[in-house]
């Protein structure tokens, strides 16, 4: 994600440096003050719109510095606390190994248990398969710069329908949506969070997940997603995957769209409350 950003600048003429430091305030015009991870300097940094809305505070963080014209900007934000990332790497090398042993079969298929993750999601927060165990699923992948309108767009789109209708049914509380990012390098927590508040999304049902780019590459794997980088985007297909609160994958709608209350219905089911009528 770093480096892919420092290219980026570099080409539109701006200055950056990575840094990192734990977040002790931010003022309600987005500036941040951040000591230094050897506590030995304290830095003001200017936080995007997004940045604001994820619980930065209190955390350990790794940006990048961008200084434009007279001001200093924090960009790419990311967890730098160390369990965390012990965690993350754990599960990483984990799924690298299971990834390389299916070979060619990496593809889960109905009935098959989801696989591991350990991913953030645009609150910042760092969760796991665990935390979704108990939850009736349905999980795409997309990513925010993507400017296909039947792609990623019309993707998001029927998720936020999706939740829209699962929002009028009562028995559908336990539910959760999940959205993983293919291009990490740009999609850091803070984008999420801007991208999701654009469409409207119900941040505590709706997850949009960032990380590792190996753990995602192999998420992608296991969940059948495909990409291929030309002419400056990423070309891909698309899929919905609905899980059981067991963990184990049930359906799979291929394309980028699909019928929301189709699949609100069998969400609805795995959840046991099928019968339970709309308000």
């Amino acid at each position: 994600m770093i480096r892919t950003f420092i290219f980026f600048l570099a080409v539109v003429g701006l200055t950056a440096a990575p840094e990192t430091g734990k977040v002790v305030s931010l003022s309600t015009d987005g500036m941040a003050k951040i000591v230094h991870s050897d506590g030995s300097t304290n830095f003001l940094r200017r936080f995007s719109e997004g940045d604001r809305k994820v619980g930065w505070i209190g955390r350990t963080v790794r940006y990048e510095v961008v200084t434009e014209a007279t001001e200093t900007q924090a960009r790419g934000i990311v967890s730098a606390d160390a369990e965390e990332l012990r965690r993350v790497a754990e599960v990483t090398d984990t799924l690298r190994r299971e990834t390389v042993d299916k070979g060619r079969m990496v593809s889960r298929m109905p009935n098959e248990l989801m696989p591991n993750m350990a991913l953030w999601d645009q609150s910042g927060r760092l969760v796991m398969k665990k935390d979704f165990l108990g939850h009736p699923l349905a999980l795409n992948f997309v990513f925010t710069s993507c400017r296909v309108a039947r792609m990623c767009p019309a993707s998001t789109s029927s998720m936020k329908r999706l939740g829209d209708a699962l929002a009028k049914l009562p028995g559908a509380a336990n539910v959760r949506l999940l959205t993983i990012t293919f291009d990490p390098e740009t999609d850091s927590p803070g984008v999420l969070r801007t991208y999701a508040d654009g469409y409207g999304i119900d941040h505590e049902r709706h997850r949009f997940l960032t990380g590792d780019a190996g753990q995602i590459k192999d998420l992608m794997s296991h969940y059948g997603i495909q990409t291929l980088r030309d002419d400056g985007t990423i070309v891909h297909n698309a899929a919905l995957i609905v899980i059981s609160p067991e963990g184990r994958i049930t359906y799979r709608s291929e394309g980028a769209s699909f019928d929301a209350e189709d699949v609100a219905a069998r969400l609805l089911k795995l959840s046991g409350t099928a019968g339970t009528k709309s308000r």
